[in-house]
């Protein structure tokens, strides 16, 4: 913990939402999901994503984690 008020300091990705990019491969190493292996929640979340590809759902109870693949019609990044 390194805040004066003894909380631990705050992660950028714990208060910035996910977002999806559209990406052409898939890098070694990386987590694959395909959609229809989602839940019903992070499937609409996935289908419903802002213009900006911003994602609708709670990182701590999702299967996403940024940096994987969802495998869809086409490929796309959670970031």
């Amino acid at each position: 913990m390194s805040s004066k008020d003894g909380q631990p300091p705050s992660s950028p990705d714990a208060v910035t939402p996910p977002t999806v990019a559209p990406v052409t491969d898939v890098p070694p190493g990386a987590r694959v999901h395909h959609f229809d292996e989602l839940s019903e929640r992070t499937q609409h979340a996935l289908a419903t994503a802002s213009p900006a590809g911003t994602l609708d759902i709670d990182t701590t109870t999702s299967r996403l984690s940024r940096g994987d693949i969802v495998v869809f019609t086409d490929y796309v990044r959670v970031q």
